[in-house]
Parts: C-alpha cells; structure tokens; sequence
C-alpha cells in the first residue's frame, strides 16, 4: 500500500498483522478487526484534496456502517484544515492536524541518566510492565482504565508478537526493576517509526525520552542506514520542542476529521 504521507505509510508498517486495507479509487479503507473501537484503526483515508468534503465524510457511514464513530484522514500533507473546518464543525466534527517529525542530518547525542538502564523488553514481566505504565499515564490524560487497560493489553500482545517476526523492538528505561520510560521502533528500508513515547511522571526532565530516542534511532539504522527516522508528535508541545532539539525536523501536516457517531 502505497501512501504520499510518511505518516500513514508508516501507520501502514506498524499496524502490518493487526489491520487490513482496502484500496478504492478515491479512497482508503483501514480497519482493525480485533479493534473495532480503535478510531485510528478503523478509518477512511481520502486520496485527494476534498472537492464536497460533506460527500467524503459520508463515506465513512458507508463503509462501517456499524461504527461508533467516524474518522477520516487525507492522504494530502499541507492540506489548508480552515476549509474543511468550516464545512464540517456545524455538523459536529472536530477538524484537526497532527505533524510528523523527521530526523534532519544527525542526531544530538546526549548522555544517559545515572541509574538508569536502557534494554529492550524480553519478558513476560517486561510487557506487563509496559501495560502498567501506559495505563497509569493514559489515567492522567483521562482515560477509563476499566476501558483502556483491555485495549492496552490486546495491542501490546500484538506488538510483542510483531517483535519476535522481526518488524521493530521495545525499549524500556528502568530505574532498578521498575520501568519508567518506553518507546517503540519499526522500520523497513525506507522508514522507521517511533511508537507510544512514554516517561512516567516521577522521572520525566531527566533526559530518559532523550536517551531512548538515541539508543532506538541507532538500532533502527544499524538494521536499515537508509531510513527515515520519524515520529507524529504535535510540533510545538513539550514533546515536539524536545525532539526538535534532538534534530527532527517537521516533514508534513495531515489533516483529519473525527465525530462520535452515538
């Protein structure tokens, strides 16, 4: 499946095993199976600029007709959102842009944190590990933890499987035997792709983020020199400013439109 974005190509990449695509004339159609309340799983992704945007966004009732939702992207980088926003927020859709991040020349290099150790994830204790973290940073952002911890569990357990095929690796920071910071990485040749960042709040302005960004980068190239790293994070928060300083630079801006349905 070929994407102009290197966002949802590389969507493409790390969701390989968990969603399937269907490809249309105008269109894209991603769905999760197993997931089929994950709204970045189960979505439809427009080849071109949005001629009747109203007639686009219809299409997504067509193709899940049973979704609780509705997202749609465009697979358009540097598309204008203001057009879009006026059309679609009177009927309830929050119109958004989300920017990826693409490392520029070199990577700063930074010094790890004392006490801390860097590995990848191998256990059963590792990935359950991993679970508890986002669970418990996913509860400050909001989430329901009777929800989202079953989510959580189903795509780590699919992660872990894509690791032993090869496709990408986990790495964790721990402080003695307690994780306190993760991140993913897949790769193909042409890009790799930084998944699910992630610093527990008791250790975060140490320099851990930094630290996995380096170790992750440098596995991802010594498999693959000629890729890409990247990563979609929103340019101008806290994570962006970090990872702007560590040498990425911002490659392009999607644009997407989500509503509930219910």
């Amino acid at each position: 499946m070929k994407f102009r974005s290197l966002a949802l190509a590389s969507d493409a990449l790390v969701m390989q095993g968990q969603s399937v695509f269907e490809a249309y004339e105008d269109r894209v159609v991603m769905r999760t199976p197993d997931e089929p309340d994950y709204w970045h799983g189960n979505l439809i992704i427009m080849k071109y600029p949005p001629g009747d945007a109203l007639a686009q966004v219809s299409q997504f009732q067509t193709d899940f007709p049973d979704a609780t939702h509705r997202t749609i992207i465009w697979d358009v980088p540097g598309l204008d959102p203001a057009p879009l926003a006026a059309t679609l927020t009177p009927h309830g859709y929050e119109v958004g842009t989300s920017d990826t991040l693409a490392l520029g020349d070199k990577m700063q290099d930074v010094r790890r944190p004392e006490g801390i150790i860097f590995r990848t994830l191998n256990s059963d204790a590792d990935w359950t590990a991993l679970t508890d973290l986002q669970a418990e940073i996913a509860l400050e952002d909001g989430y329901d933890p009777k929800l989202h911890t079953p989510f959580l569990q189903r795509r780590n357990t699919a992660r872990r499987e894509q690791v032993a095929d090869g496709m990408g690796a986990w790495f964790g920071a721990f402080d003695g035997s307690i994780l306190v910071g993760s991140m993913g990485m897949f790769h193909d040749d042409r890009i790799a792709r930084y998944q699910a960042v992630e610093t527990r709040a008791s250790h975060r302005r140490r320099g851990i983020c930094a630290a996995l960004l380096v170790q992750a980068a440098k596995w991802a190239l010594g498999r693959a020199p000629k890729a890409r790293p990247i990563i979609v994070a929103e340019a101008k928060s806290d994570a962006g400013r970090l990872y702007r300083r560590m040498g990425f630079r911002i490659a392009e801006t999607l644009v997407e439109a989500t509503k509930p349905s219910y």
